[in-house]
C-alpha cells in the first residue's frame, strides 16, 4: 500500500473513533434514562468501555508484532462496530456494561495497531506523524459533541450522534483489506540481555503511569464536561455539548501545533510546556467554578494542552524500545486505558455523590501527580531515546 492511502486509511479510522469517543460523553444522560439509571451508574460505562480497551491492548500489541496490523484491525474494527450498535439498542445496565467492554475492546485493537503502523512505516518522522494521526481523532472528536448538540435540539436525545459513528467506522475498511500485513521486527535472535526487551525496566512503567493519569483525565474531561457545565453553570445541557465539542477542537489544534513543533523541540520539552498548561487549566477550573466564562477557558485551555501528549508519550516509547515496539506500546496504552476506566469512573462519584468541586480539586490533582512522574521519567530516560525529527 503506498503511504498515500495508507495515511488515508490510519487518518480514517481515527477520525471514526475520535467520532465515537466523543459523542459517547454527551450521550450518557440519554442512555441512563434509557435503562432507568443514574448518572453515578452510567459512568460504569466509561470504566466498562477502558477495562476492554486495555485488554485489547494487552494483547494487540504482540499480535501486531507477530501477525501485522490487518488481522488485528479487522477484528477490532468489527468488535467495536458491534459494540456501537449494541450499546444503542441496550435497556439493561448489566447488558449494557458487557457490550461497553466489547466495545472497548475493538477501540483498544484498532487504537493500538494505528498507532504502531504510523510509528513503524515513518519511523525517522514517528513525533510529528504521530501527532498528526491524532489530530484526526480530534476531528471526529469535534464533530461529533457538536452534533449530539444539534440533535439534543432537535429531539433531546444525542443517541443519533453515537449511532453515526458505526457508519463511520464501515467507511476505511475496504482500504483496510489492501493493507499490506507486515509484521514488526523482532528483536535479534543473538541478542544479549541488554539488547533484548524486558519487562523489568523502570522507565517503561514510569511513561505507563504518566499516560495513566494522563488518558485519565483526557476521558474525564470528554465524559462529564457536558454535565459538568449544565448543572454549575446557566448555560445548559445543549451548551454543555458544544463546549465538550471545543475541548476537543483545542485539543486537535494542540495537536497541529504539537506536529509543527515536535520538529523544533525534543518531546521532552513539548512534554514539560503541556504538563505546565494542564496544571494552569485545572487550577483555573477549580477557581473558576460556578462561572461560565472562567469555565469555559479552563476547558479550552485543558483541550489545548491535552493535544500532544499521547501520541508523544507513544513515540518516546517506541524509540526507547525497538526490540520490542509491540510489547512495549501495549503495557503503556494500556495502562493509560486502566487510567481511563478508573480516573472518569471516580470523577463522576464526586460529580453526583458528593460536590462539583471536589472533582474539579481530583482533576488538579491528577495535573500535579503528573509533574512528579515525568520528573521520574526525565531522570531515567535516555539522552539518545528521541531527537527532533529531521
Amino acid at each position: 500500500m503506498s503511504p498515500r492511502k495508507l495515511m488515508v486509511m490510519a487518518f480514517a479510522l481515527f477520525i471514526a473513533i475520535g467520532w465515537l469517543g466523543g459523542a459517547l460523553g454527551p450521550a450518557l444522560p440519554n442512555l441512563a434514562d434509557q435503562i432507568g439509571r443514574d448518572l453515578a451508574a452510567l459512568g460504569g460505562l466509561i470504566t466498562a468501555t477502558f477495562v476492554g480497551t486495555m485488554a485489547a491492548q494487552i494483547v494487540a500489541g504482540p499480535l501486531n508484532d507477530r501477525l501485522g496490523q490487518r488481522p488485528v484491525i479487522l477484528v477490532g474494527a468489527t468488535l467495536l462496530g458491534l459494540g456501537t450498535l449494541g450499546i444503542l439498542f441496550s435497556h439493561s445496565l448489566t447488558a449494557t456494561l458487557v457490550i461497553g467492554f466489547v466495545y472497548g475492546f475493538g477501540f483498544g485493537a484498532v487504537d493500538i495497531s494505528i498507532n504502531l503502523l504510523i510509528a513503524h512505516r515513518f519511523a525517522r518522522r514517528s513525533v510529528p506523524m504521530l501527532n498528526l494521526l491524532h489530530t484526526f481523532y480530534g476531528v471526529g472528536s469535534v464533530i461529533s459533541p457538536a452534533v449530539a448538540g444539534l440533535t439534543l435540539a432537535l429531539w433531546d436525545s444525542a443517541l443519533p450522534a453515537f449511532g453515526l459513528g458505526f457508519v463511520a467506522i464501515l467507511i476505511p475498511l475496504p482500504l483496510v483489506w489492501q493493507l499490506d500485513n507486515v509484521p514488526l521486527p523482532a528483536p535479534p535472535v543473538s541478542a544479549g540481555r541488554a539488547n533484548g526487551f524486558s519487562y523489568r525496566v523502570a522507565l517503561l512503567w514510569a511513561l505507563g503511569f504518566l499516560l495513566l493519569l494522563f488518558v485519565g483525565l483526557e476521558a474525564g474531561m470528554g465524559a462529564w464536561t457536558t454535565a459538568y457545565v449544565d448543572r454549575t453553570t446557566a448555560l445548559g445541557k445543549e451548551a454543555g455539548a458544544l463546549i465538550t465539542s471545543g475541548y476537543w477542537l483545542a485539543l486537535t489544534i494542540g495537536r497541529i501545533l504539537g506536529a509543527l513543533y515536535s520538529a523544533r523541540f525534543t518531546p521532552q520539552t513539548v512534554l514539560w510546556a503541556c504538563l505546565l498548561g494542564l496544571v494552569g487549566g485545572s487550577a483555573l477550573l477549580a477557581v473558576g467554578h460556578g462561572s461560565a466564562v472562567l469555565t469555559v477557558l479552563a476547558v479550552l485551555v485543558l483541550g489545548l494542552w491535552s493535544g500532544p501528549p499521547y501520541p508523544t508519550i507513544v513515540a518516546i516509547t517506541t524509540a526507547t524500545f525497538p526490540n520490542g515496539p509491540g510489547k512495549a506500546t501495549s503495557v503503556v496504552v494500556a495502562m493509560g486505558s486502566l487510567g481511563a476506566a478508573t480516573l472518569p469512573w471516580l470523577q463522576g462519584v464526586l460529580f453526583d455523590r458528593v460536590s462539583t468541586p471536589a472533582m474539579t480539586l481530583l482533576l488538579l490533582a491528577e495535573t500535579l501527580a503528573m509533574v512528579l512522574v515525568m520528573m521520574a521519567v526525565q531522570a531515567r530516560s535516555p539522552r539518545r531515546a528521541v531527537a527532533p525529527a529531521d
